[in-house]
């Protein structure tokens, strides 16, 4: 394995961590299903269905391209509604991030759009004006396709026309602000739509453009996969799966070698195919993102066991526990933290603070090789601290953690700069108790002492005092036990 040569010793462990999820819970229904992840978490989507002359064709496997005569109906329903298990669900979508944000074209009929504004008209100019809005990306998207003679010229003018003439309609459609949304184009067969990875002709296309994506190795004089160590004819760059492992960027498999340029990490199909399916596990499965507002937290085992059956049972019981409705119930971090769960002395888990910025990831922070013993007794030191203040709080470590970032937004007044800095403090604060590092309160003591004057004048926080006092001093007495129990806690 070649990592150190061209990253920090410091992300070993992660990465092969990351592999490690890939592998374990590699798909068994197809070829390609590893290579998809899924557009979103949660939200709404927009389907399209599309009139096809050739229905009969749809399950041939003849190479015929789609003979579309319009849009015949256009609906909403909820992402990932329907039966079937999440597997079948992804493959359904037939979803995987396009190479470049500034790519117009995608590996299946679906466009992510985000949130809508409040104001219908607003949502409008965004969807059917502009160079830049929707219904040209949709255009492009659509125009790819029968370029590559997977849809009969003249089909993405109907469909355009189509979706202008039920302007109406996904305007109605895409109204919910708070939710994310999804517009995907599949087929009518009697009413019934029939999503992209269900169409073989979508398939295909999908093949020939994952296939185009991977670089010959010989044209770039490479030969040998980065990761696995293995001979292969062709490569892939490593930030296509992981936006944030670029060039640029220090803190994340930096490219030592300036011959490597922007090819930061080239890994193999084989090892492409694995990394990706990690991805779509780690954000349905291994993120958290109810601790900090607007950050992922990766909560990524690793278990370094040489015993196979106490290792394949681990990861069992994290599969049967993915399963189960107490899973969307409960934060991972707590999961780990009942004894009765992961055995002790056979894993670590890597903590890895990003955020989501357009097609990037930024890294806020990370935190290697935190054993599952550290993080069970910072559970008991909160429990410690709850009884103590003799509070009615809930006990989980997720709570605390929780605690922490609520402690600091409370002292935002309405400068948008000041809620970054107090998030960045949270995320360093949280990052030190992971660590095992000493936390300065003394730092926090002075950020909340200085902000009572605005606190007390401020009418909405003026009536919430007692509630922003009383969590600083939970938060002042976890923090002062933490400190003073690091000696057992590295």
């Amino acid at each position: 394995m070649n990592l150190p040569s061209l990253m920090g010793d410091d992300s070993v462990g992660l990465i092969d961590a990351l592999y490690t999820i890939g592998k374990e819970f590699s798909s068994k229904t197809s070829d390609i299903a590893d290579y998809l992840s899924l557009p979103m978490v949660s939200g709404k989507e927009i389907r399209v269905y599309l009139s096809v002359a050739n229905i009969e064709d749809l399950e041939s496997e003849e190479d015929k391209p789609l003979q579309i005569l319009g849009v015949s109906k256009i609906d909403v329903a909820d992402f990932l509604s329907g039966i079937g298990s999440d597997e079948e669900k992804k493959e359904r979508y037939l979803y995987k991030d396009p190479p470049g944000s500034n790519t117009s074209w995608r590996y299946s009929p679906l466009l992510r759009l985000g949130k809508p504004k409040k104001d219908m008209e607003k949502n409008r100019v965004a969807f059917f004006e502009g160079e830049k809005s929707y219904i040209e990306k949709i255009k492009n998207m659509l125009y790819d396709f029968e370029k590559m003679k997977y849809s009969e010229k003249g089909s993405t003018e109907k469909v355009i026309n189509g979706l202008i003439e039920q302007g109406d309609r996904i305007l109605e459609c895409f109204s919910d602000k708070d939710s994310s949304y999804i517009i995907i184009f599949g087929i009518d067969r009697d009413g019934e739509f029939i999503y992209p990875g269900e169409v073989d002709t979508f398939r295909r296309y999908f093949s020939e453009k994952l296939k185009g994506s991977l670089s010959v190795g010989k044209d770039n004089g490479i030969n040998r996969c980065n990761y696995c160590g293995e001979e292969a004819t062709s490569f892939v760059n490593f930030d296509e799966i992981f936006p944030f492992a670029t060039f640029d960027k220090p803190n994340f498999l930096p490219a030592i070698n300036k011959n490597f340029s922007n090819k930061v990490y080239m890994i193999c199909d084989k090892c492409h195919k694995v990394f990706q399916n990690s991805t779509t596990y780690v954000q349905s499965h291994f993120t958290d993102k109810s601790i900090i507002y607007g950050i992922q937290i990766w909560v990524i085992p690793e278990f370094f066991t040489v015993d196979e059956n106490t290792f394949d049972r681990s990861f069992r019981e994290l599969k049967d526990y993915f399963l189960t409705d107490k899973s969307s119930k409960e934060e991972l971090l707590d999961y780990i933290t009942d004894e009765s769960t992961i055995e002790e002395f056979t894993s670590v888990f890597h903590f890895v603070f990003v955020e989501q910025n357009q097609a990037q990831l930024i890294i806020h922070r990370m935190i290697e090789d935190v054993p599952i013993t550290r993080i069970r007794k910072l559970k008991g030191i909160w429990e410690h601290a709850v009884d103590r203040l003799g509070y009615q709080f809930d006990k989980k470590l997720s709570t605390a953690l929780k605690t922490v970032y609520r402690v600091l937004n409370n002292l935002v007044m309405k400068e948008e700069s000041e809620a970054k800095v107090m998030r960045d403090l949270a995320v360093n604060t949280i990052g030190q108790i992971l660590s095992a590092e000493m936390v300065d309160t003394s730092l926090l003591k002075r950020e909340f002492v200085s902000r009572i004057p605005k606190l007390m004048n401020n009418d909405q926080k003026k009536s919430q005092f007692n509630f922003i006092l009383n969590d600083f001093l939970l938060l002042n007495e976890f923090l002062s036990k933490y400190n003073s129990s690091l000696g057992g806690l590295i």
